[in-house]
């Protein structure tokens, strides 16, 4: 896939409250520049996502032809008792928004906990009920690999991603809180994510890096876009607090020749040995020129990401 990837979701929000051919217009530069991945998930404005791209997709036809998509379907332990068949209806709704026969990738978006609670499920019940129910999905030529979203319990998403039974993890990785690239550099109250890439590399397993601009608080700008969604609560994440510190890595913009804080980030994100994909979401058609021209720019130079965790620090 390619290493800068289209997110659908929410926070960005085009797929979710765009115009329809505003949508279109921005998939197909999108797919002309290169980009090959599409992240969305049935949760995402309630199937809007899916429907949305689904769509467009289809108006493109031929031009989307070698696109890869993945989706994503929640689950809980009220559904554990019949996982393959939650999974299973889960993914036939999607593929029916999608207007799809498969997707090249399906993930876990449920939370994986130290123990199963009301929001989370353990490490057991993903590798148990749910590894079997991806796996059967992947058999009946539904989804053809199956990965999570790694933004619960450190330890435990740990021992998911060794385990052999997943292709790829979505993780949280940026700019302020870069723990999951150098285990150890979250601050007080953040989570701190244990160098995870580090691990899933070390096994094969592909990592796409979710909120690399931190829900937009990294554009260190005070306005969100009309589109954009309310920014999300990943452990620890504090929307005004990561504002703030944005506005710290500011000075560093224009001391290393680069054009926004934005492309900073992004470029921070893509360069971290064992990243597969920087998911990045839009809220209109400007911003994805901005994020294709500075990640054709490529990752940020070694001495530049070492100026950035000494800020952090």
């Amino acid at each position: 896939m390619s290493a800068l990837g289209f997110g659908c979701g929410a926070i960005g929000g085009l797929m979710v409250k765009g115009d329809p051919a505003e949508q279109r217009r921005a998939v197909a530069r999108a797919i002309e520049a290169g980009i090959t991945y599409f992240d969305t998930a049935a949760s995402y404005g309630d199937g809007r996502s899916e429907e949305s791209l689904g769509r467009v997709l289809a108006e493109l036809g031929a031009t989307a032809r070698d696109v890869i998509v993945g989706t994503k379907f929640r689950a809980g332990s009220e559904d554990l008792s019949d996982a393959p068949g939650a999974i299973r209806r889960s993914i036939e709704d999607s593929l029916h928004r999608l207007r799809r026969d498969r997707v090249h990738l399906l993930q876990l978006h449920s939370r994986i906990g130290a123990a199963a609670d009301g929001g989370s499920l353990s490490a057991e019940q993903v590798l148990g009920p749910v590894a079997d129910g991806l796996a059967a999905v992947r058999e009946a030529g539904l989804a053809e690999h199956a990965g999570i979203t790694a933004t619960g319990d450190t330890e435990a998403t740990r021992h998911v991603i060794e385990s052999g039974r997943i292709k790829t993890a979505q993780v949280y990785f940026n700019a302020l809180n870069p723990s999951a690239g150098w285990a150890g550099r979250a601050e007080a109250g953040e989570h701190d994510f244990g160098g995870l890439i580090d691990t899933a590399a070390q096994r094969g397993v592909g990592v796409l890096v979710i909120r690399p601009l931190a829900a937009g608080a990294l554009a260190a700008q005070e306005t969100r876009h009309a589109n954009a969604g309310r920014p999300g609560g990943v452990v620890g994440e504090d929307y005004r607090r990561d504002l703030d510190r944005a506005r710290a890595l500011s000075s560093l913009v224009g001391e290393l020749g680069l054009e926004s804080p934005v492309e900073l980030a992004l470029r921070f994100a893509l360069a971290k040995p064992g990243v597969s994909a920087v998911l990045v979401g839009f809220s209109e058609a400007a911003q994805l020129e901005d994020a294709i021209r500075w990640s054709e720019r490529g990752p940020l130079p070694d001495d530049a990401v070492q100026r950035v965790l000494a800020v952090r620090r």
